[in-house]
């Protein structure tokens, strides 16, 4: 049945054309078509030369049916308009056209590989429609976004993402998804979003596993992966390119190991660490000495401000909180911390914060470069963040109810939230249990 049709559509759209432009060559057919004189200036080719990739003399004559009707359309898009926004808004009109069709938009060059059956069965469709020609047989074309171009488009589409985070915050956000992407095209080369197969994800992973060899973590390595797909992902949506994602990037994520990252002892940090710390800077000291007894993160330490420093209260606190301009990790993270022990001191010392101090992203490969130097980490993996780990154990050790823990900690509650929260009359009477002492 199938057969009889193409026999019937070649004949009268053969007679329709007059010309069907195709020529064997070699055993294979071709589109082989003289650039006419009227476009010469616009489209600088002598003749469009095409493979028809078929050895059947009827299924070449509806391969080229099919590309000279769009070479033609084409000189006269030259002609009519350059606006490429005037073609990308067709290409997208086209995807959504053939999708009511029941077909998937493919652009002339994709439609001349798709099997028989199916050209055949989008030339039967009504096209009188010049859209729903275009949409089924691929006069559109196709959007072109290099991967070059990913980055500036993909800052646009995610702006609701960064509205709130401070200047600083933004630079942190961007700057390693755009170094994800750039080592991808330094992998792959610039291509077209249409063009990225398995193949290319792929060397990707290839080249992440050498990086591994030389100390990078496999964390890191899924981030980039997962950075690098959500990129072209997201652009692709917007732009209607019709790529399935999921088989390119499945199964390709590194194991992670089990190391964590260790706390340090209460003691150590009382007994060995707190009172050694004369090598470090001032501010780098007394940051240390405000992470040990408030266990905030070092982001949030650095992001308070003169007034979310509460030194004049009955119970003085810090107020960890989101602001125009300045997010938090998590919603969670917002709470108010009482201040004991060194961390007292070190904001009496430091009342206006450490937000004007320079630049935070320094401070914990500085400080743990020195405390290295300085043989006070008891290991590798024990870093400036671990205080905020003792800081939890410290707590679960005189047995601190968990949700003290967790508000004190800014973590996330299970279950519905109900109330204000814990006084700050409460959480004091936990962390004078634990406070560290400090020099008189």
């Amino acid at each position: 049945m199938v057969h009889k049709t193409v026999h019937i559509l070649v004949h009268r759209r053969s007679i329709g054309l007059g010309k069907n432009y195709v020529y064997q060559r070699g055993g294979k057919f071709i589109y082989r078509r003289r650039v006419p004189s009227e476009v010469s200036h616009l489209d600088t080719r002598k003749e469009v030369k095409i493979s028809l990739k078929t050895h059947s003399y009827q299924e070449a004559v509806i391969r080229s049916t099919i590309y000279d009707r769009q070479v033609q359309k084409f000189w006269n898009d030259l002609i009519e308009t350059q606006s490429s926004n005037n073609l990308e808004s067709r290409y997208k009109k086209a995807v959504r056209t053939a999708r009511a069709n029941g077909f998937s938009y493919k652009s002339i060059e994709e439609l001349a590989t798709l099997d028989l059956n199916e050209i055949v069965e989008r030339l039967l469709v009504d096209i009188d429609q010049k859209e729903k020609a275009e949409a089924l047989l691929g006069g559109a074309g196709s959007s072109k976004v290099k991967l070059t171009q990913c980055s500036e488009l993909y800052w646009g589409l995610v702006h609701d993402q960064l509205v709130n985070k401070s200047p600083h915050q933004i630079r942190k956000w961007k700057n390693p998804r755009k170094a994800a992407l750039d080592s991808f095209i330094s992998v792959v080369g610039d291509k077209y979003l249409q063009q990225i197969t398995r193949k290319d994800i792929l060397s990707f992973r290839s080249w992440l596993n050498d990086k591994l060899r030389l100390g990078f973590s496999p964390s890191s390595a899924n981030k980039q992966m997962r950075f690098v797909r959500h990129i072209i992902q997201q652009i692709a949506i917007s732009q209607e390119l019709e790529i399935d994602f999921d088989p390119l990037f499945a199964k390709l994520n590194f194991k992670l190991s089990n190391i964590s990252r260790p706390p340090f002892e209460a003691s150590y940090v009382q007994n060995k660490l707190l009172p050694n710390l004369g090598f470090l800077n001032e501010r780098d000291r007394l940051v240390v000495m405000a992470i040990a007894d408030t266990g905030a993160r070092i982001s949030e330490v650095f992001g308070l401000r003169p007034e979310d420093i509460r030194l004049e209260e009955d119970i003085p606190f810090i107020w960890i909180r989101a602001r125009k301009g300045y997010e938090l990790k998590t919603e969670s993270s917002e709470r108010k911390i009482p201040l004991v022990g060194t961390a007292l001191q070190a904001f009496s010392n430091s009342p206006g914060g450490f937000n004007h101090s320079g630049n935070p992203d320094s401070f914990s490969g500085n400080v743990n470069k020195r405390l290295s130097n300085h043989g006070l980490r008891p290991t590798p993996q024990h870093s400036i963040y671990s205080l905020r780990h003792t800081f939890k154990d410290r707590l679960r050790d005189i047995e601190a109810p968990e949700e003290i823990i967790d508000d004190l900690m800014g973590h996330k509650k299970s279950g519905p939230k109900y109330g204000r929260g814990h006084r700050l009359e409460t959480k004091l009477k936990w962390l004078e249990k634990i406070a560290y002492r400090t020099e008189s």
